[in-house]
């Protein structure tokens, strides 16, 4: 639509600028194009593709179709979904799987070397990692390869030892491990992983220790792992040392997991040593004393020595004797839950903390027995300000005396 404008902007009639000349330079319309409505068009679906897996639950079979002909305009769109999936017939799984070992036995003796043995079982399993599996009949096996987990050689026989009394010697292989990945921020490596097993050495008298063999180890190598995190883990401090161990984050204790250079103290060491006997390093780096022990320090701070303190029996309904009695601790480090001849508990009365200072209980005690000593206090007073009663006055009044008058009577 054409208007004729005035220079205000106002519009006008047509004539006024029909009258002026002005050339009509705009153009009033042009062509355009407006599409069909086109449909979606796709094809047929394909024939169902073939199990992913040969056995197990976790087989899938696909299938799929394709874009013919793309909507146009105002056409019915084309769908999202263009492949499907469903699960396959459930097919049992099989594998050959070591038996257990027999005991190890040794020819015309009771210990030294020896050998033991193990058979092969056909196992049916749902085809995860996780199923055990089954034993059945070996022809189900029969088709398959002779191969336990991956390892073609298989082997049903090995030496073993029988330990003499008094020997060391190594516990049965543990199981492998799950497989692990060579990883670096969760990521791996395309490496490959690794399994292993261990066997620990049992000690059986420590004056041999310097006779026993070293832990042992095994690895295989293994692609069907994940990626595992290892960090050091702490238990709380006993005395000057503590427990130091390697955590999987899978929850497992492992041996070499973690980095050496990461790995937190086991022993404090204060400066200067905790030389005193009863003595220890505490979290704070200074020396202290074991329970039923008080410190004794000298001008600069230093611990001198650690001191007995009594230790505190109470007597119980069982005890013959009513009084507290106090003797001297014989092992303040573990007190016993009883001692003969008193069937009480014990608490070792041990004023002092590991910094030197009084502990809280003995000021809250302070505090009790000062309150106890006001109380016992002001009901003395009390007793003695409390105003006496005058004593009761008697009435001194005689009472009328009432006669009885029998007029019958002679006067």
């Amino acid at each position: 639509m054409l208007d004729c404008v005035r220079s205000d902007a106002k519009s006008v009639a047509l004539k006024f600028c029909e009258e002026l000349g002005l050339e009509k330079s705009w153009q009033m319309n042009t062509s355009c194009v407006v599409e069909c409505p086109v449909n979606c068009q796709l094809s047929d679906w394909s024939p169902w593709s073939r199990c992913s897996t040969g056995c197990g639950l976790a087989g899938k079979m696909t299938r799929r179709r394709t874009v013919i002909q793309p909507s146009q305009g105002d056409g019915r769109p084309c769908p999202t979904q263009t492949e499907q999936s469903k699960p396959c017939p459930v097919k049992p799984c099989y594998r050959w799987q070591y038996g257990r070992w027999s005991q190890c036995t040794v020819e015309d003796a009771q210990c030294g070397d020896g050998t033991r043995f193990r058979n092969m079982s056909c196992v049916v399993y749902d085809g995860s990692r996780e199923d055990a599996g089954k034993v059945v009949d070996e022809e189900f096996c029969g088709d398959i390869e002779l191969v336990v987990d991956g390892d073609v050689n298989i082997v049903l026989e090995e030496s073993c030892t029988v330990p003499c009394p008094g020997d060391c010697y190594l516990n049965e292989w543990s199981e492998w491990s799950l497989c692990q990945l060579t990883c670096v921020n969760k990521q791996d490596l395309g490496f490959g992983g690794v399994k292993v097993r261990s066997r620990a050495v049992i000690i059986q008298e420590m004056e041999n220790q310097h006779l026993c063999p070293e832990q042992a180890y095994e690895s295989k190598s293994c692609h069907d792992g994940q990626c595992y995190e290892y960090n050091w883990l702490t238990g709380s401090w006993k005395g000057s040392s503590r427990t130091v161990w390697c955590q999987r984050s899978d929850g497992f204790n492992v041996t070499g997991g973690c980095y050496e250079v990461l790995k937190p103290e086991s022993e404090r060491v204060c400066s200067p040593p905790c030389t005193q006997q009863h003595s220890y390093c505490t979290e704070s780096g200074s020396c202290g004393c074991e329970d039923g022990y008080t410190e004794v320090t000298s001008s600069d701070g230093t611990l001198d020595q650690c001191t007995l303190i009594p230790v505190v029996i109470i007597p119980t309904s069982d005890d013959k004797k009513g009084d507290v009695k106090t003797s001297r601790a014989i092992n303040p480090t573990q007190p016993s839950s009883s001692q003969s001849g008193y069937g009480g508990r014990t608490w070792f009365l041990q004023p002092f903390g590991s910094d030197g200072k009084l502990k809280t209980w003995v000021y809250g005690v302070a505090a009790g027995a000062f309150v106890f000593l006001l109380f016992v206090v002001s009901m003395i007073y009390l007793a003695c300000k409390k105003p006496k009663k005058p004593p009761r006055r008697q009435n001194n009044r005689l009472k009328p005396l009432t006669l009885a008058y029998d007029g019958d009577a002679d006067m």
